[in-house]
């Protein structure tokens, strides 16, 4: 079946068929959730077989010259701020020329592919996605789509895009936070993350390796896990996670948590305990939202609005610029020192 067939009705029922798969096991692998990793592999290639022809959207784009720009901002999150603060500076920044600007958030694989889609068909001038689902399929898919629409990219994971890209040093960041903390004197350090992702795996990993360089392995039940932390939801996980952490009977110096919205939650499980921020553990988190800014945390900066401006400068270079070339921008994190982090 050719893929002007496809393009935008394509289901998860034709991606199963086609797999050999059952349609509940599309929906558990669109949704990062457990599958088989010879499975995976198998999903991948067929949407990567099946979605790999984006010319035939491409064609019912209206021509540049013809039209008024217009730019998507597609995200996985409008909850976690550490999206909307992002979405907001790079609205801000179009506004300012008169540009049209639409925030779209998609919360797994599925609806990604389909509204990147929906927004070539309906020609727009450029799209900027943020932080989306991570996987060899999808890159390969913004790959193709780029070469014929302007796609701006940021996002964390390891992999080559061949479309214009921001990323921020996240390894770099982690490393970073860990010197901070073991410099101010602590050796217990507990770890809050999500379950899945790569930005939550690299930090659990640097978070290992820096403690035991000190001589102070972590221990298995100082790595606490909540579910759909990306989202407002992850404030009460994260709060029954580190709730029950605290209960057990755990005391460590210091917890870092691996964004915002988590700290939220491992604060209110603190004032359960009767434990205060800064005085009984110390609470460092990541992203530097208005959260962060809010209850005084120590952090890491992921430069959210230097971010943003970057998002609209390479937009503008890939409708404008004189050379195709992909270009390619790291940010380096910092580390915004508040009080919340003291000394042991």
């Amino acid at each position: 079946m050719p893929f002007s067939d496809y393009h935008i009705t394509m289901t998860i029922t034709d991606i199963a068929a086609k797999a050999g798969v059952s349609i509940a096991t599309v929906s558990r692998f669109m949704n990062n959730g457990s599958v088989k990793e010879e499975t995976r592999k198998k999903l991948e290639q067929v949407i990567q077989e099946m979605n790999y022809q984006p010319n035939n959207v491409i064609q019912k784009a209206v021509p540049l010259s013809s039209k008024k720009e217009s730019i998507a901002i597609l995200t996985h999150s409008i909850s976690n701020l550490y999206s909307s603060e992002f979405a907001e500076e790079v609205t801000s920044q179009y506004s300012k020329n008169g540009v049209m600007c639409y925030t779209i958030c998609c919360t797994n694989m599925d609806e990604e592919y389909r509204s990147i889609m929906d927004m070539v068909s309906r020609g727009f001038t450029g799209a900027v996605l943020h932080d989306l689902a991570e996987g060899e399929a999808l890159a390969n898919l913004y790959n193709r789509i780029g070469q014929k629409f302007p796609l701006v990219i940021v996002h964390s994971y390891p992999v080559d895009l061949e479309c214009n890209s921001i990323t921020v040093n996240q390894e770099k960041g982690m490393r970073d936070a860990m010197a901070y903390l073991l410099k101010l004197g602590h050796r217990r350090i507990a770890y809050v993350s999500g379950d899945t992702g790569y930005s939550f795996k690299i930090k659990e990993k640097i978070w290992k390796e820096e403690l035991e360089k000190v001589g102070c392995p972590p221990e298995k039940q100082d790595a606490i896990k909540a579910e759909n932390t990306d989202f407002e939801a992850g404030v009460e996980t994260t709060h029954q996670a580190v709730l029950k952490y605290l209960q057990d009977g755990n005391r460590p110096t210091a917890i870092f948590t691996a964004n915002d919205i988590m700290a939220l939650g491992t604060i209110a499980a603190m004032s359960d305990m009767g434990l205060k921020v800064g005085e009984d553990i110390s609470l460092m988190s990541h992203d530097n939202t208005m959260i962060a800014k809010s209850y005084n945390l120590t952090c890491v900066d992921m430069k959210i609005r230097s971010v943003g401006i970057a998002a609209v400068d390479l937009m503008n270079y890939a409708l404008h610029g004189s050379d195709s070339t992909p270009r390619h921008i790291t940010i380096s994190p910092a580390i915004i020192e508040r009080t919340s982090c003291r000394r042991v």
